[in-house]
């Protein structure tokens, strides 16, 4: 009973904080920036929580010193009537736009209602006020805005970036333009229509003019704020040419996943047109925004890009329980905390209310698990969840994760030459730049059979497929436990190279067994007969290669076929038997983009093939794939006797 009364203590703070008082105009409750009680005898607005920066201007302090209307006769020495109250007043809200956009935002923008038929102040709600606490932030760092926003339903988040970029253009920089683009030119339209509807209500004495906003230079795509000569451009991912692409110093990039990419045009390129033309410096803006529209798109990339620190993209990712409209009430507390399941603990513990958690639990009614998590989505990984046909259970590939930790060492393996021979002599690990990642350096002790080295032979170019070569670490499987992940190069290089890399990696671990999975290079012609080429050169210096010859046909001389052959047989084998060791921890990953591999693994929607989704990758997954069969259907590694000779065997499929 104590554990469940600590749970409703803690629900009662969490609804406490999300139902504190919040008022823009005094700032009393406001988060998002550092503010200090400040109060100013006989102002029209005494009592006041203002920004840091701004309550230590002197204006402020001498008004809060004197009182407001000393401060007009003494400090002004004017005559305290109603005209200089009224204008001193207007400098005071002048001075705190500047420093305050939660009192500008409510003040002075009017926003149509969701659903009704007129305008409001525009409030922000705890989403915006969270997301503007990140804007607010790299602003007073004094270094460019970059955000990449995935959003999730009814908050606003497209709304506050736009009337944020409104504000440096009102507000603190002349001759700042912007650009706004979505997939299609209607899109832009709509959010740069909010910005229309703002100036035509925004207050003449704030900019001490008419607010101008005309078409610039003759187009409707192109309009002028003539008060700071700010030009806010409309484009398209569709119509990419009618973008300016000159002296732009803010981009709002909308619904960046529904962005398509076709031979002509990707969105990458136009991105990266826009940024190349964005000046970035203080109050630079860029901000890519989208609801998940699944995985292996431009905005998945990037978004994951973001996360691991590879762009310079601040990722901002708002669940569904910050949204508050998502929240029903609860009659019987004691039985609903009795029956909450799994998911809902998890929720809980990532800071949901028990309230919201009620709501979530009715919606699951409703929905199919993968559809509730695009749609109300808990972590950005839930939120890129667009499809049923997921081969690896989410909850799985969680469980996987944990294990993931970053290499002991990177760096690359050499020899005395990159090929041949020559390359398996002389080796030495060369650290620091390279793509070799290691978890655990092979052991000096005598272990047979203890490593397995799994290779995935992919493209030359960038956009083909990575090589990728995975080392298994079988110590503990000597004592019932199982296979680890002890190093991984990843890369592109000529098929031969990657071959005789693999083959030093193999013999840096102990002349581990090397299993190469062929079958690709096999069906691209000469290439792949050059390769067959290869590994009969690899297996006259290396003997503990891998074949799939059947060890019958071999003894009534059959030639060898090195590899590891995937084909509509073996991958769901593999696949197979490796949904099962992800459920049940039968091995232990290190890496994370394997595990993002996991996720974006799916049964494609003819029923029988199984790959990555359009634009992502699956060689990492299929190393650990076979792999892991391997290690499962391989002997088990033993002590070596020192005494024991080693008898030759051959090594081929049916030995596994």
């Amino acid at each position: 009973m104590l554990e469940k009364n600590n749970i409703l203590e803690e629900n009662r703070k969490r609804n406490e904080l999300i139902n504190a008082p919040y008022d823009p105009l005094s700032g009393y409750g406001s988060t998002s920036i550092e503010r200090v009680s400040v109060y100013i005898e006989g102002a029209p607005l005494e009592d006041m929580y203002l920004p840091v920066d701004f309550a230590n201007t002197p204006l402020v302090s001498l008004m809060s010193e004197n009182g407001f209307e000393s401060f007009i006769t003494d400090v002004l020495q004017i005559e305290f009537n109603d005209d200089n109250i009224e204008e001193t007043w207007r400098a005071f809200i002048r001075e705190r736009v500047k420093y305050d956009f939660e009192y500008w935002a409510y003040s002075f923008i009017k926003i149509k209602a969701k659903g009704k038929p007129y305008d409001i102040q525009f409030s922000l709600n705890r989403a915006q006020r969270y997301l503007l606490g990140i804007l607010e932030r790299m602003r007073l760092d004094g270094v460019p805005i970059e955000i990449i926003l995935l959003k999730a339903r009814q908050w606003g988040g497209s709304t506050l970036i736009q009337f944020y970029m409104l504000w440096i253009q009102l507000i603190h920089r002349n001759n700042w333009n912007s650009v706004i683009c979505g997939d299609v030119e209607g899109q832009s339209r709509n959010v740069r229509g909010m910005v229309t509807k703002a100036l035509a209500s925004y207050p003449d004495w704030l900019l001490n003019d008419q607010i101008k906003f005309t078409p610039f230079e003759g187009s409707s795509k192109n309009r002028v704020i003539e008060n700071t000569n700010c030009v806010i451009s409309i484009g398209s991912a569709q119509k990419p040419d009618t973008l300016r692409s000159s002296d732009i110093s803010m981009a709002h990039l909308t619904e960046v996943g529904l962005w398509k990419a076709t031979k002509e045009k990707k969105p990458e390129d136009l991105i990266q047109s826009i940024i190349g033309s964005l000046y970035e410096t203080e109050y630079s803006f860029l901000a890519l925004e989208s609801t998940a529209k699944g995985v292996g798109n431009y905005f998945h990339r990037e978004y994951i890009k973001a996360e691991k620190g590879e762009n310079n993209l601040t990722p901002v990712f708002i669940p569904w329980f910050m949204i508050d409209i998502y929240s029903n009430p609860i009659d019987d507390y004691d039985t609903f905390i009795d029956e909450m399941e799994d998911k809902e603990w998890m929720l809980w513990e990532m800071g949901a209310t028990l309230e919201a958690i009620n709501w979530y639990k009715k919606k699951r009614k409703t929905m199919a698990e993968w559809r509730l998590n695009s749609e109300y989505p808990s972590t950005a990984l839930e939120a890129f969840q667009s499809t049923g046909r997921r081969i690896f259970r989410m909850e799985d590939v969680r469980k996987l994760e944990k294990s993931c930790l970053d290499p002991e060492f990177k760096g690359e393996l050499v020899g005395r030459a990159d090929t041949g021979p020559d390359s398996l002599i002389g080796m030495r690990f060369a650290q620091g730049k390279g793509d070799l990642k290691v978890w655990m350096m092979p052991d000096s002790e005598k272990i047979r059979d203890r490593y397995i080295v799994v290779v995935d032979i992919g493209g030359v170019s960038d956009q083909a497929d990575f090589s990728d070569i995975v080392v298994f670490d079988r110590y503990f499987m000597m004592e019932g436990g199982v296979p680890d992940i002890a190093a991984e190069w990843h890369g592109h290089i000529d098929h031969d190279k990657v071959a005789w890399k693999a083959a030093q990696i193999a013999t840096m671990y102990g002349e581990a067994l090397l299993v190469i999975e062929s079958n690709t290079l096999e069906t691209e012609g000469t290439e792949g007969d050059n390769f067959e080429y290869i590994l009969d050169e690899i297996a006259g210096h290396y003997d503990n290669l891998y074949s799939r010859t059947p060890i019958d046909q071999i003894r009534q001389g059959a030639p060898k076929r090195w590899g590891f052959h995937t084909n509509s047989s073996t991958k769901p084998m593999v696949i197979k038997h490796h949904v099962k060791a992800v459920r049940d921890g039968l091995y232990i990953e290190r890496d994370q983009q394997a595990i993002f591999e996991h996720d974006t693994f799916e049964l494609k929607e003819d029923g029988k093939t199984m790959g990555a989704v359009e634009g992502m990758h699956d060689d990492k997954l299929m190393t650990r794939a076979i792999g892991v069969w391997v290690c499962y259907h391989w002997d088990l590694p033993r002590p070596v006797i020192v005494s024991q000779v080693k008898s030759p065997r051959i090594i081929s499929e049916a030995s596994i």
